[in-house]
C-alpha cells in the first residue's frame, strides 16, 4: 500500500478542524436532544456523527493512516473547544483505531456502503466500551446497556458510515476529490455490499 502523500495530509488537516468545529456545534443539538433520548436508553441514536471522520477520510484517501488521523485531527480540536478537554483524543483513538484496522484488513479496497457501515458499527463499540468505563455504565443494568449499544451501533452505521460515504460520493461527483484515491476504485463508489 502507499503511502499518504503531503497534499492528501494537508486535506485531512484541513477538514478535519472544520470537521472538529462542526462536532463542536453539533453538541449543542446533541444536548437539547439528549434529555428526551436518555430516560429510554437512545441518546447514542444521535451520537454517530462523532463517529464518521474515520470513515470520511478513509474512504477518500484509502491509505494507511488516513482513516485514524482523519478522526483524530477533530477530535484533538475538541479537546479545546468542547467540555470534554483531553479525553476527546481518547475518544478520538477509540473511534478510529478499529476503523483503521478494518480499513487494513481490507486493503483500503471495495468500499461498499455495507463495509463502511461495518466500521462505523465498530468505531461504535469501541467507543461505547471507552463511555461503559468513563461514565460508569457498569452501575446500570445491563438491558439498558445493551439498549445503548445497539442504538450507538445503528447510528455508527448509519450517521457514521453511511453519512460519510454519501457525503464523500456527493463530493466525488463535483469532481473536486479527483486528486485522490476514491476516484481510482470507482467500483467500490457505487456498489452496496
Amino acid at each position: 500500500m502507499k503511502k499518504m502523500k503531503i497534499n492528501e495530509i494537508i486535506f485531512i488537516c484541513v477538514l478535519s478542524i472544520a470537521m472538529g468545529v462542526f462536532w463542536w456545534g453539533y453538541t449543542f443539538i446533541y444536548d437539547i436532544l439528549e434529555p428526551f433520548l436518555q430516560p429510554f436508553g437512545l441518546k447514542y441514536l444521535i451520537s454517530g456523527f462523532w463517529l464518521m471522520g474515520a470513515m470520511f477520510f478513509g474512504y477518500i484517501i484509502r491509505k494507511p493512516g488516513s482513516a485514524l488521523l482523519g478522526e483524530l485531527i477533530p477530535a484533538f480540536i475538541q479537546a479545546f473547544v468542547a467540555r470534554w478537554g483531553l479525553t476527546s483524543i481518547l475518544w478520538g483513538v477509540a473511534q478510529g483505531l478499529p476503523v483503521e484496522i478494518f480499513f487494513l484488513i481490507l486493503r483500503y479496497k471495495n468500499l461498499s456502503a455495507g463495509r463502511m457501515a461495518i466500521a462505523g458499527s465498530l468505531a461504535a463499540i469501541t467507543s461505547f466500551f471507552f463511555d461503559f468505563f468513563y461514565y460508569k455504565y457498569y452501575y446500570w443494568d445491563w438491558q439498558f446497556n445493551l439498549i445503548q449499544l445497539l442504538g450507538f451501533v445503528i447510528s455508527g452505521a448509519i450517521l457514521g458510515g453511511f453519512l460519510a460515504k454519501f457525503t464523500a460520493d456527493q463530493l466525488q461527483d463535483t469532481g473536486v476529490l479527483n486528486q485522490f484515491e476514491i476516484t481510482r476504485d470507482g467500483k467500490s463508489a457505487k456498489s452496496i455490499i
